[in-house]
């Protein structure tokens, strides 16, 4: 008789007293739950910030189908998420991206690769839901849904907290780059990221 298979590990739990210390303490959730950074990109991909497990169940009531991290899945903050997810049924995916420092290639196009395929109504985040999510707006806006990206580009703006001349305008040199040689070749923004985008010359 064969011995029986090793049954998968399971999600961590938090117990609610960790999820005060983490989310509400740690992380500042307390600043999120005044205000959401929420906004329908359209009715397939919502952008918000890192929401709270309370969040992420009324976002399933109001009909969100999956979710999705910009913040990686290192970290308690990250795994919590994770494991709320999984209790409530969401599926999640987590992609590493950085506010403060361009993202490598392998990130991008899995980016891509989630905006493409998790199941929609989709919801996008980061910690403040500004850069990173910000960046990610732009993409999806852009590359999926053909809006001009000079028009795309609003979602990097103070109305979403994002800073222009702060640090995390890091990000506006990928897109400069991209819309140089889009505007020269007319090549598509995934297209650009798989073949061109080098983001140590960028830096």
């Amino acid at each position: 008789m064969e011995p029986a298979a090793p049954s998968p590990p399971s999600e961590p739990q938090f117990s609610p007293a960790e999820v005060r210390r983490l989310y509400w303490l740690k992380d500042h959730g307390f600043l999120r739950a005044i205000w959401t950074n929420f906004h329908k990109l359209d009715e397939e991909v919502w952008r918000h910030n890192h929401p709270s497990p309370v969040r992420l169940a009324q976002l399933q009531a109001m009909g969100a189908a999956s979710i999705l991290s910009l913040r990686g899945l290192n970290g308690d903050i990250s795994k919590m998420e994770a494991a709320t997810c999984a209790r409530l049924g969401l599926p999640f995916e987590a992609v590493s991206l950085r506010a403060l420092a361009l993202p490598d290639q392998a990130q991008l196009l899995k980016l891509f690769d989630d905006l493409r395929t998790m199941p929609k109504p989709l919801v996008i985040h980061c910690k403040s839901g500004s850069d990173r999510t910000g960046l990610a707006s732009v993409i999806y806006l852009h590359a999926f849904k053909g809006v001009p990206l000079p028009e795309a580009r609003k979602q990097l703006g103070l109305r979403f907290i994002h800073n222009p001349w702060g640090k995390a305008r890091i990000v506006n040199r990928l897109l400069d780059a991209y819309a140089t040689t889009h505007d020269a070749t007319g090549i598509g923004m995934e297209d650009w990221v798989r073949t061109q985008y080098d983001p140590a010359t960028l830096s």
